[in-house]
């Protein structure tokens, strides 16, 4: 049996209209903004930058997990946005400070089922040429 309407030319355009909409679904999720179910937001004094505002969006992933971004907002020469973390750590909300020419982020990470963590910490220097932040390891951070 033969069905006429998904025969030769028609079936061409019916299996490229479904890769054309395939393609523009895929690209409209990949360029998605998230949504967080949990947001904290401050800002933090660095030398040399000013005031850089941030926030940290964040979601359960389970197990006591969390997936979350850190996004870093200031002004030098132009408004400038930089996603600085994106990762999975435990009880968020990640802490971000400022100590003097870098932005600094320490999160936890526990051993499931104890109350054991363990704090990591982040240092990012800010890149004059780049106008960008750069991680440093912990170098910097320490309160």
């Amino acid at each position: 049996m033969t069905f006429s309407a998904f025969s030769g030319r028609n079936f061409s355009i019916l299996r490229a209209c479904f890769l054309y909409g395939c393609v523009a679904l895929a690209t409209g999720f990949a360029y998605a903004e998230e949504v967080w179910a949990d947001l904290a937001s401050g800002t933090a004094n660095v030398s040399g930058v000013g005031t850089v505002r941030y926030t940290v969006g964040y979601s359960s992933i389970g197990y006591d997990h969390f997936r979350s971004e850190i996004t870093a907002t200031w002004h030098d020469g132009g408004d400038r946005t930089q996603t600085i973390y994106d990762g999975i750590y435990d009880k968020p909300p990640a802490k971000v400070w400022g100590m003097q020419n870098r932005l600094c982020v320490s999160m936890a990470a526990c051993t499931r089922y104890e109350d054991a963590c363990t704090t990591q910490t982040i240092a990012y220097r800010y890149d004059v040429a780049t106008k960008s932040f750069a991680e440093t390891g912990d170098q910097g951070c320490q309160r």
